[in-house]
């Protein structure tokens, strides 16, 4: 099979360029927001443990195959898949693939846009509130807790306050989304380029900080215990009983919530390294890049989580709040916090660094392929056209989140619906099925495998060897033939059993 050197796509202007452009697909609001919660949900060093073997068994040489399928193809996601596909005699349906992961993405960012906009809202909050306390007590400001001289309960309250709003929520979702739109639309070098350059360096610093801050104000010991323990059934943390080992292996719930989060953490199964992948220099290492990647995406989820759960910990607040942890728990523990105020500001100030890094890859991945259909470039037009619809398809989750009242005051519909409660699988802990916004989240962990499977399948026995060895570069035959027996055999059959136990096979067991 020839190598493509035609394609729409240009290329990165150095190889630190893809490698923050990559760091920052990974490193998102699934390391900040969604790993800490899914690892309190899910026995705390026990999902870690499950977690870390999905990323290193799966997650890499699943990462390595998208890569060099847009580096070898040269075009957006679909448009490598069928190339590839062609060279090698087989149907282009195979980039049926690529047309899941796609449309899956594109509909994460519409409800991404707004949990990245409550993001805004509160670092608007926290750097308002701030700024208040430097300007009437000086820079002794600094030290004050969040929303200092306020009701205890006020941190914990400000994001009920926010979703009693509607029309402020769609507000900055609106604001994340036209700054996404503004990045993709300056094109590779220009913006994406120049945004990961400066925020992902910015990132990491700020994470650091935010983690000494915790192990030295919170509860270093109960943190690290609940983060790096492993809890068997009945096991007891923080005054709560915990979901142990054997149910979560019992009910295929650990292994798919860690695979899950593998998936939406590293952007797998979503067309986003495939598109980062056609704009790959020739000669830069696909397999260390990857495992640049990888690890920079692990070690910023594990960080976040030793970064918050001390903090947790120490002011006495439940970390198996769910998605609730960081919008309801943390304000409150910063609350009670010396220097609450400013490191609260930081930690929204980084969580809106990493939404807007991973979002801005998914528009792009939208944009190069409608880029690619025209046949010339119209980057602005269709990074706008791709951005209003992901606004419009966005709002509905949005209004999913405000609170229904007793009598059912302020019902919209929207946060009235519960899709598909009746499967176990969409219903939450207590068994009210889910609203919009974590229906489509929880959606993504079944739906994303499914094109990660097909993927795998492609790379390890539609794309012949002899491509694939050259795109990847092993320089060991050795290590060439580790990825290739992983993506023929162990991601397949790991993915495929994720998929079909807790949908077939786990509710018999329950009966």
């Amino acid at each position: 099979m020839a190598k493509a050197t035609g394609g729409t796509a240009g290329r990165w202007s150095t190889r630190m360029a893809f490698i923050f452009a990559g760091v920052g697909t990974a490193v998102g609001l699934g390391n900040l927001w969604r790993f800490p919660y899914v690892a309190g949900e899910n026995g705390g060093g026990a999902f870690v443990l499950f977690y870390i073997l999905c990323v290193l068994l799966i997650g890499l040489p699943l990462l390595s195959a998208e890569l060099f399928i847009g580096r070898r193809g040269r075009l957006s996601a679909i448009g490598s898949v069928s190339r590839l596909a062609a060279a090698e005699g087989r149907s282009r349906l195979w980039a049926l693939q690529s047309w899941i992961g796609m449309i899956g993405t594109f509909v994460i960012l519409t409800f991404y846009s707004v949990v990245a906009g409550w993001v805004i809202a509160f670092a608007v909050l926290f750097g308002a509130d701030l700024f208040r306390e430097i300007s009437a007590h000086g820079f002794a400001g600094l030290a004050a807790g969040a929303f200092a001289g306020a009701d205890g309960v006020l941190a914990g309250a400000q994001f009920a306050a926010l979703l009693a709003h509607p029309w402020r929520v769609v507000f900055y979702h609106g604001v994340f989304m036209a700054l996404t739109v503004l990045i993709v639309s300056r094109g590779l070098k220009g913006g994406i380029e120049a945004a990961t350059s400066i925020l992902m360096p910015a990132f990491f610093a700020m994470l650091l900080a935010l983690v000494v801050f915790a192990l030295f104000k919170g509860d270093a010991a109960r943190g690290l215990d609940f983060i790096f323990g492993v809890r068997l059934l009945g096991s007891e943390s923080g005054g709560e009983t915990m979901r142990g080992l054997a149910h979560g292996l019992a009910d295929g719930s650990l292994i798919t919530a860690a695979m899950g989060q593998a998936f939406f953490s590293l952007g797998l199964g979503q067309s986003l390294m495939m598109t980062y992948g056609a704009y790959m220099k020739d000669d830069q290492n696909i397999p260390r890049a990857a495992l640049l990647v990888v690890l920079s995406d692990t070690l910023a989820g594990i960080l976040a989580g030793v970064a918050i759960f001390p903090i947790v910990f120490k002011v006495g607040l439940d970390p198996t709040a769910g998605p609730a942890l960081m919008f309801q728990t943390l304000p409150a523990a910063f609350q009670a916090m010396p220097a609450g105020a400013l490191f609260g500001f930081v930690f929204f100030l980084l969580a809106f660094f990493a939404a807007i890094t991973s979002s801005i890859s998914i528009l792009e991945a939208t944009t190069l392929w409608l880029n690619e259909q025209a046949g010339r470039d119209r980057r602005v037009l269709f990074t706008c056209v791709a951005g209003a619809i992901a606004f419009a398809l966005g709002v509905p989750s949005a209004l999913s989140q405000v609170p229904l009242g007793t009598h059912g005051e302020h019902a919209n519909w929207f946060n009235e619906i519960r899709p598909l409660s009746a499967l176990p699988q969409f219903r939450n802990a207590d068994g009210s099925g889910m609203d919009l916004l974590s229906f489509l989240s929880a959606l993504a962990d079944y739906v994303l495998p499914i094109a990660g499977f097909i993927t795998a399948i492609f790379a390890g026995w539609i794309v012949s060897s002899s491509a694939s060895r050259e795109e990847l570069g092993f320089k060991s035959e050795r290590w060439y033939r580790r990825w290739r027996f992983l993506i023929r055999y162990v991601c397949p059959a790991a993915i495929g059993a994720v998929i079909v136990y807790p949908l077939a096979i786990a509710p018999f067991l329950a009966k």
